[in-house]
């Protein structure tokens, strides 16, 4: 860095590797300081940085300070952010976003019906969409620029530009102004360059008036005297426009081609609120929809099972999902289907549906072998299951291939973003496989359950069609068979449903 320095300096004085073209460039661009408004900020023959500045940047040091601190408080500019929205809202959309707020959905929801509400809900964000138009957010945006604008001009480091001329000066004590010597303007080129930059986007015809109020909301009181501060954006715009600060760098550095770096903001400050209460509405929707289904669960297991303890699974369960839901992770998806499938399994398949199918596959006599081999084998896979579910059970387990992977994973989590990524695929190969079980169970309780009402018609006619021993196969069961299939394929279509219900 101080290699660099001195071959500027050599450089300088020597004016090697100046072109006839660059002199020319130099020379207009001291005919151009000298034309200057704020001349006055250098000295051209000894290339210093006059105090006239510095008392300058001093005044505008002192003006922001008080912005300065508020900005590092992260709740404030939270409390600034929501309020920079809020003054974009008219009484139509506050109107709407009351209507929209959970606890007068949570009063309608006592009172009005579910799909009721969702439509309300709806109509409800559709008209916020359209209410808080492009123009709206534009304006919301630009507001938000502002701050972001202010923010970094702030947050500009001051305390150490007056260090290059004072050692001894303190951040933040304004009660006397501190005398600032002339210096060598080769000393503080990378300052002015950065000055430049974070001063270039504040615009006088902003509304300053505006961001200047809500700020005064926020703190309890004014942070700039509004006619100061307004002054001193003009004055910085001047001071832009006239080039003075280019023009001493591109001088000093023989290089009358200098830039500063332009900054450029883009807020979607506006898109982000609005997408956060549409997506507020729809979590809301999504409650409504959960309690419903949730309701629709608790009947049906009631209507199918008779246990009242009906938890078969140990490690592929809600419970043991919660940690990784929690974290925002892949979480056990399927877990309440597969344990209600194992215990329509234990309880139902293994005794009374398989009890009874072999009372209709073995003693009856069908007179089509397809439609009997079709049954067969939709029962035959569907006990099948019962060893997928197990699996994925025991892999999950304390000396289980995946349960110990999830444990060292989530132990190291934090310190290592890899891991995230690797818990969820595990989950979601588990997910996939439970999905398929269930799927499968279903689409094999169908066949069965459409079998079984074929069955149940034909019992009923005069003259059976599919069986034509019926009498026998009624002496082999300890309950009249009709009722027995009737009451199987109640509960068969029942626990489809409940299928249904737990992937959806």
């Amino acid at each position: 860095m101080a290699e660099d320095l001195m071959d500027k300096v050599f450089s300088f004085f020597s004016g090697d590797g100046l072109t006839d073209e660059k002199q020319n460039m130099l020379k207009h661009t001291a005919k151009e300081l000298s034309q200057s408004k704020y001349s006055r900020f250098f000295r051209v023959r000894s290339e210093e940085v006059d105090p006239s500045f510095t008392s300058f940047l001093f005044s505008v040091y002192k003006t922001i300070y008080p912005i300065k601190l508020f900005m590092q408080d992260e709740r404030k500019v939270t409390k600034l952010k929501e309020l920079l929205i809020s003054s974009s809202l008219d009484n139509s959309i506050n109107e709407i976003i009351k209507r929209l707020d959970y606890a007068t959905l949570d009063a309608k929801s006592k009172t009005m019906e579910g799909e009721k509400l969702i439509a309300s809900i709806q109509a409800d964000t559709e008209e916020l969409e359209n209410q808080f138009d492009n123009s709206r957010m534009a304006a919301a945006n630009r507001r938000y620029e502002m701050v972001s604008s202010i923010g970094t001009f702030v947050s500009y480091n001051f305390p150490g530009f007056f260090k290059k001329f004072d050692p001894h000066f303190a951040d933040g004590s304004f009660l006397v102004e501190p005398r600032f010597p002339a210096l060598k303007t080769i000393l503080i080129i990378d300052q002015i360059g950065e000055f430049l930059t974070v001063s270039q986007p504040l615009r006088p015809e902003d509304e300053w008036d505006s961001l200047l109020y809500l700020f005064r909301v926020c703190e309890g009181h004014d942070l700039a005297v509004p006619e100061h501060f307004i002054a001193m954006i003009k004055t910085l715009r001047e001071i832009h426009t006239s080039r003075i600060l280019e023009l001493m760098v591109q001088y000093t550095l023989r290089n009358p081609v200098w830039q500063w770096k332009h900054l450029t903001f883009r807020e979607t400050v506006a898109e982000d609120w609005l997408e956060s209460k549409k997506m507020e509405a729809n979590n809301y929707i999504l409650k409504i929809n959960n309690a419903k289904k949730n309701s629709q669960i608790n009947a049906l297991t009631k209507q199918i099972f008779e246990a009242t303890d009906l938890v078969r699974l140990e490690n592929y369960t809600v419970q043991l999902s919660e940690p990784y839901r929690r974290r925002d992770l892949e979480y056990f998806y399927y877990a309440e289907g597969l344990n209600y499938l194992k215990a329509f399994l234990d309880d139902y398949v293994e005794r009374d549906i398989k009890e009874l199918c072999d009372i209709l596959l073995i003693r009856g006599q069908w007179t089509n072998n397809t439609m009997a081999r079709e049954m067969s084998e939709a029962f035959h896979e569907l006990q099948a299951c019962e060893k997928d579910i197990d699996e994925i059970d025991e892999v999950l387990s304390d000396d289980g291939p995946d349960g110990s992977r999830l444990r060292a994973a989530m132990l190291r989590i934090d310190r290592d973003s890899t891991q995230t990524r690797y818990v969820n695929v595990i989950i979601n190969k588990l997910n996939t496989q439970a999905l398929d079980i269930i799927n499968l169970a279903a689409q094999d309780l169908i066949v069965i359950g459409k079998h079984m009402k074929n069955l149940i018609d034909d019992v009923q006619k005069k003259h059976p069609e599919l069986l034509v021993n019926w009498r026998e196969i009624n002496l082999a069961s300890k309950e009249p068979i009709a009722q027995r299939m009737i009451d199987d394929f109640k509960r068969i279509n029942f626990f489809v449903q409940l299928m249904h219900l737990c992937t959806s």
